[in-house]
């Protein structure tokens, strides 16, 4: 049987990890006047209504900060819904004409799917998945043709969604799997470490490395604000 899919369909999506700065994303002047405060829109499914609806932050309570934001040319309301002892969550209400960058991620019909962003000082570092490395080009393109510049941090093809989300690698995730599937996780444990590795044909010193770094990166990039994002993929163990 002929394949009659297109290139595009048969390319694989990609993970494009980049810096930018304030100025030519969101909260330039909050972030630049409150520099120990980081933010990290909240991943959630983008709408039509009201793209990128929510923002967490550290130290972020200070009125000044909370004007700060709402004086951003691109927001029409702030309202802040949760305060923490280590910050907060503000519900956002984006202006109509947010316009560049913002609506070209939060455009639910460019496939373009926000994995994180978070901003401190000045600078959004920004995690987003494209459908395929085609549309990837035309992302950079635009922006490069505008005068934007995209730092580029990491730039990997995603061959498992979950993975490429959390930055583990293909060894971490099959050894935390292994571990949860045979109890080293239980209390008490039903598997040590010689046991898993056993199983896997490695040593129990790299089982503990596959383990350690695996759940490093699992928790830096869901639990954590302003925390290292963990090790990537790349060959890493």
């Amino acid at each position: 049987m002929t394949d009659e899919s297109s290139p595009a369909e048969n390319e694989s999506m990609v993970v494009f990890e980049f810096a930018v700065p304030a100025e030519t994303f969101i909260l330039a002047d909050a972030l630049r006047e409150h520099p120990e405060v980081v933010v990290e829109i909240e991943r959630l499914v983008p709408t039509n209504h009201s793209p990128l609806p929510y923002l967490w932050t550290t130290d972020g309570q200070s009125p000044s900060f909370e004007t700060a934001i709402s004086d951003d040319p691109r927001i029409d309301r702030v309202v802040r819904k949760t305060t923490f002892e280590e910050g907060g969550l503000y519900r956002i209400e984006w202006g109509s004409d947010s316009g560049g960058l913002l609506d070209r991620i939060s455009n639910a019909d460019s496939g373009i799917a926000l994995l994180q962003a978070e901003g401190q000082d000045g600078e959004w570092q920004i995690k987003l998945r494209f459908p395929s490395r085609s549309q990837l080009t035309d992302f950079r393109a635009f922006y490069e043709q505008r005068g934007i510049d995209l730092r580029v941090i990491r730039l990997y093809d995603l061959t498992d969604p979950k993975m490429g989300q959390y930055n583990i690698s293909q060894k971490q995730r099959e050894a935390l799997v292994r571990a949860l599937e045979m109890g080293h996780f239980q209390i008490p444990r039903e598997a040590s470490l010689e046991d898993i590795a056993e199983s896997l044909d490695i040593s129990p010193r790299a089982v503990s490395e596959r383990l350690r770094r695996g759940q490093t990166n699992l928790v830096s990039n869901s639990l954590t604000i302003g925390q290292p994002t963990g090790i990537g993929l790349g060959g890493q163990q």
